[in-house]
């Protein structure tokens, strides 16, 4: 499953006057320097060969980078190695390759920074497939690379945690909800009674009436019983809500804590074929994203 998981980027500094909680950087003019250099600096710098981190047996190489405007963005091979295995072709369903513990398996990922001017915070769109993606990676090598250049740290948070962000999931609109990995008497495993890759079980509410917002669903009932969210969730480990916002549709989980923390990536708004998301739609999406998140927390 592939998704976006959207951060805020911000600067703290002691140093700087005012209230000590408002102590941030603009971030354009950090010390009289943009973060937007230093992060294409950074990113550019990983681009001619393949940075391999023997510590955590992990690589890393940018294969991909543009700036155009405010934003950064671009595509990397992101693999882990160390542990041998082999590969097995589905199709032929023999063995492949035998993948030695000094074989990395590489996945791509797409990223896009974008620094508004005279802002504050700034947004990354970091592209995260299953339970692998690359905000740890960034968040701890651009920390040591960006401290060796100007001493200060940089602080990188889950978007969902800024306040004009939870007003906007606050005020969202529902217009279905979707389980995954369902368990529903009688239903057998229909993926593979139907020879597919994947069902889904979608909830929409009664003609002319609605779920209400994100929020309500995950409010228990006047009567203290369950919230509709723990009553699904006894039947689905996989509970998803369609949100719409500016005539657009996002798939956000319903189950974990950061609302936001994960925006699915599907074929309601990216072209996948063979599984992987085609570049130039996934990038399309992403912008339509970026520039909604940017216009809530820029400041």
């Amino acid at each position: 499953m592939h998704s976006f998981r959207p951060y805020s980027i911000k600067i703290f500094d002691k140093y700087l006057p005012g209230e000590l909680l408002e102590r941030y950087h603009v971030l354009d003019k950090v010390r009289s320097k943009d973060l937007l250099d230093f992060i294409e600096a950074f990113l550019k710098a990983l681009s001619h060969n393949v940075h391999d981190d023997t510590e955590l047996k992990k690589t890393f190489r940018v294969i991909e980078l543009t700036r155009k405007g405010r934003n950064v963005f671009g595509w990397v091979e992101y693999g882990e190695y160390g542990i041998p295995g082999a590969i097995y072709s589905v199709k032929a369903k023999a063995k492949t390759y035998d993948k030695s513990h000094e074989d990395s398996d590489v996945r791509f990922f797409y990223f896009n920074f974008c620094v508004p001017s005279n802002s504050k915070t700034a947004v990354a769109l970091l592209h995260s497939a299953g339970n692998r993606g690359i905000k740890s990676f960034f968040d701890e090598k651009f920390n040591e690379y960006f401290k060796r250049q100007i001493d200060l740290k940089v602080r990188i948070s889950p978007l969902s945690h800024e306040k004009t962000v939870k007003e906007w999931l606050e005020n969202s609109s529902v217009k279905e909800i979707r389980l995954a990995n369902y368990d529903i008497d009688n239903a057998g495993d229909l993926a593979d009674q139907l020879e597919v890759h994947r069902t889904e079980f979608v909830i929409k509410p009664k003609r002319g009436s609605g779920f209400g917002s994100y929020t309500s669903l995950q409010s228990k009932s006047a009567d203290g019983g369950d919230s509709p969210v723990e009553i699904l969730s006894k039947i689905s480990t996989d509970v998803r809500a369609v949100i719409e916002s500016n005539g657009r549709k996002k798939i956000v989980s319903l189950k974990m804590s950061d609302p936001i923390a994960a925006i699915e990536i599907t074929e309601d708004n990216v072209i996948i074929t063979d599984g992987a998301p085609e570049k130039k739609s996934l990038h399309d999406y992403a912008s339509v994203l970026m520039k909604e998140f940017v216009e809530k927390v820029a400041k």
